[in-house]
């Protein structure tokens, strides 16, 4: 058998927080259990009414080229909006987007190329939209000069009529929209919103870029759910008197994030070749959130610890690494999650999770560069036969609404190994 007791020594206080220090005396620690590491291919995650939504492009050297939009529905402030005027005319028409408070950018702050195009589809708020997604929307680019190019200030409100607004993005769209929506004054079709989602079904924000080069980019956070994120319809009727009126979006509006990844195109060759041949997860393996990439592990000779002298687990630690260095605009994500894997192979939570966030952990520690999990109750679960020993997944936390990645430190890595540390007590 290859369950390696050749590490075996006494407890010198790792990772045994939960115990009572009384209790330490008679433990032991192995950290040599087998290990097989790997990354894949994530599935699509839900991006639909969460907290933020993500726009632009950036080119990962390490992770390939990932591209993240935005659609959302617009709605009308007030209903029966009129009356009709025929000498209405339409100065401009923006779509503004709140930066998100946090994390509001991923990579840098480099200008880009955005496009906006009008949904042909019908959202539903009470659906669920993944990031893969695929929008029905018009060809025509609406934003006003396209193409143009939008450099991201997450930090400093534009001055609009001497107030300072929040932090914002401002796309100018094209005026012939602001006019069509004009001679929509006083018809059925402003009666509410039911009548003004049937006629405009929302829009589509992407990014346009081409040619970036590696590290160049980044991925912007939005707050659709501030105020400050709205349509507005600037315009004067023939008397020369300005007007404007707010498309809101707000919590009842139904949004969402796409995401598509090209990690083949990676100029770094360490991720296309752990994902074309497993055995190089033992050295790095990956995690990507939106759906991007998550990490297997296996422990192939775990539940035979049911035969040890060592069966009375007091802790058991799965520690990952983080591999190498990492640009300071790339962070990894905030936290991982450690799923283990049902019989049909969807993830389920391991008990600890279940138990409470703080009891199983899997928060990313800078200051070690490293994740801890606290996985006791599952294995001694696998080592008790309760639960297959079917592995783990580790997923990143809020993947729905980040791109953040990691290269993580597989089993074999010759810095910092991926390890699962079992505390036993040997009385």
């Amino acid at each position: 058998m290859v369950l390696t007791f050749g590490c075996k020594k006494p407890e010198d206080d790792l990772g045994l927080s939960v115990l009572d220090p009384a209790d330490t005396l008679g433990t032991i620690v192995i950290d040599t259990t087998h290990l097989i590491a790997w990354p894949k291919e994530d599935e699509p995650v839900r991006t639909s009414v969460l907290s933020t939504t993500l726009l632009g492009s950036y080119v990962d050297d390490v992770f390939g080229p990932v591209i993240a939009g935005t659609a959302t529905q617009l709605r009308l402030s007030v209903n029966n909006i009129g009356p009709a005027d025929p000498t209405l005319v339409c100065d401009s028409l923006v779509l503004s987007m709140a930066y998100s408070i946090v994390a509001p950018i991923y990579g840098d702050l480099d200008p880009q190329v955005i496009q906006v195009f009008r949904l042909t589809e019908d959202l539903s708020l009470d659906s669920v939209y993944k990031s893969d997604h695929q929008l029905g929307t018009d060809v025509l680019d609406l934003v006003q000069g396209s193409p143009r190019q939008f450099t991201p200030a997450p930090t400093e409100g534009p001055e609009i009529g001497g107030e300072t607004l929040v932090p914002q993005l401002r796309i100018p769209l094209d005026l012939s929209l602001g006019q069509e929506l004009l001679s929509q004054w006083g018809q059925p079709t402003m009666a509410d919103n039911a009548s003004f989602l049937a006629y405009f079904k929302g829009l589509y924000v992407v990014p346009g870029n081409t040619g970036q080069a590696p590290l160049q980019g980044g991925v912007w956070r939005f707050n659709l759910l501030s105020g400050a994120s709205k349509m507005t319809l600037y315009y004067h009727d023939g008397n020369g008197v300005n007007s404007t009126f707010d498309f809101i979006i707000g919590s009842s509006s139904a949004r969402l994030s796409t995401g598509a990844f090209d990690h083949a195109a990676a100029t770094e060759p360490a991720l296309p070749q752990a994902l074309t041949d497993t055995t190089f997860g033992q050295i790095n393996t990956f995690v990507q959130s939106l759906g991007g990439l998550r990490t297997e592990i296996r422990f192939p000779y775990l539940d035979q610890y049911a035969h040890s002298p060592h069966r009375a687990l007091a802790k058991a630690e799965l520690i990952v690494p983080i591999a190498g260095d990492f640009h300071d605009t790339y962070l990894p994500p905030d936290q991982l999650f450690a799923f283990r894997k049902a019989a049909d192979g969807s993830d389920l939570l391991v008990p600890d999770q279940v138990a409470g966030q703080g009891v199983v952990g899997g928060f990313y520690d800078p200051e070690n560069g490293e994740y801890r999990f606290n996985l006791t109750r599952w294995t001694q679960g696998v080592i008790n036969g309760t639960y297959a020993n079917t592995g783990l997944s580790l997923v990143p936390g809020s993947n729905g609404v980040t791109v953040n990645r990691a290269s993580l430190a597989g089993p074999f890595n010759p810095d910092r190994a991926m390890k699962l540390v079992l505390t036993f007590t040997t009385y």
